[in-house]
């Protein structure tokens, strides 16, 4: 008897089974909305950052509905978003840039030291990439004190960062394999990634707010 009631339990309505399906659900939905709204590439930190708020308020603390949530922080974030995706995208064209030049016009070992280093700035950048977005979908700060904050903790948080770029190497190198996937992987990928970027946020997030959710008074004022 208590085993059939247990597994009535799963299944049910309320059950285990069917929070799971919809939390799968919520984060396959959420990626589907972050391809949408990067579609004018400009967009994509905006989106990102979207993506992530809505993640973590929505999929893993049950607040709110992933739509209106994404949207909200989507419209919230918009320029600071647009305006730092674009300093990363001419920071990472300036690196491959370098290294393109240093690759036909240069050889020897002063050539291959600076295109290491230009290398790993570009990897450094990537990373930044990784903290910027979730910090700018979590604080209430200036753009500039959001690039100052992740690049310290892109430095400060390094088993982070590398645990970080382990995941973007594993589903660059699946998506790779299987391009068809790259509609299902946004996502999944913020989810995973949310799991190590939430322990670093929460070390830095302000005592008037909450986890995962906005100034209030922020959202008041945008919505006014």
């Amino acid at each position: 008897m208590g085993k059939k009631k247990t597994q009535r339990n799963i299944f049910g309505f309320d059950g285990s089974f069917t929070n799971i399906c919809d939390k799968i659900f919520d984060v396959m939905a959420l990626g589907f909305l972050w391809i949408l709204c990067s579609i004018p590439i400009v967009t994509i930190g905006a989106s990102t950052s979207a993506l992530y708020y809505a993640m973590v308020k929505c999929v893993k603390n049950g607040n709110g509905y992933i739509a209106r949530e994404f949207f909200r922080s989507f419209r919230l974030n918009l320029i600071s978003g647009c305006f730092i995706w674009i300093l990363v995208v001419a920071a990472t064209f300036a690196m491959h840039l370098n290294i393109g030049i240093l690759m036909k016009e240069t050889d020897g070992y002063v050539g291959l030291f600076f295109i290491c280093v230009y290398a790993l700035t570009s990897v450094w950048i990537l990373a930044f990439a990784c903290y910027v977005f979730p910090a700018l979908a979590r604080f209430d700060m200036s753009s500039g004190w959001l690039i100052k904050l992740a690049m310290y903790m892109t430095v400060r948080y390094f088993g982070t960062t590398l645990a970080l770029l382990l995941v973007l190497a594993c589903t660059g190198a699946i998506i790779w394999r299987f391009p068809i996937l790259v509609i299902f992987a946004p996502g999944p990928v913020i989810f995973l990634m949310s799991e190590f970027l939430e322990r670093v946020l929460k070390k830095h997030e302000p005592d008037r707010q909450e986890t995962g959710e906005y100034d209030a008074e922020r959202i008041q004022e945008q919505e006014k």
